[in-house]
């Protein structure tokens, strides 16, 4: 992995997996989208898929309470925070493999075989 500060951060490629975070304490795992003027679109997969935030969590509360499955995000939404402060820690090649390696076995484990 590594370190890149906004400006390096908006001329990586569509798809670069990231988390961002301040020095040094990172957000949750994330995958950018198009680059804007001084901002970008991404996809944040562990959030569930729905149509506004009242009904993710209302998705949520219903797993928590019922042990229900849902779907993961798959729509892309706007960054919008503008902070220069921010830093990307930016996943590679070797650490997207071992990334991979552990999505396989949890898929070999059965995690993900139900989604309602």
């Amino acid at each position: 992995m590594r370190v890149v500060n906004r400006k390096a951060f908006l001329i990586l490629p569509v798809g670069t997996i990231y988390c961002k975070g301040v020095p040094w304490a990172f957000e949750g795992l994330c995958i950018k989208g198009d680059s804007l003027s001084n901002d970008w679109i991404y996809l944040h997969p562990a959030w569930a898929a729905a149509h506004d935030s009242g009904a993710a969590m209302g998705l949520l509360e219903t797993s928590l309470e019922t042990g229900s499955s849902f779907a993961c995000e798959n729509a892309y939404g706007r960054d919008g925070c503008f902070d220069d402060k921010e830093v990307f820690l930016i996943f590679e090649k070797p650490d997207l493999e071992a990334l991979r390696g552990h999505i396989d076995r949890a898929i070999g484990l059965g995690q993900g075989a139900k989604v309602t």
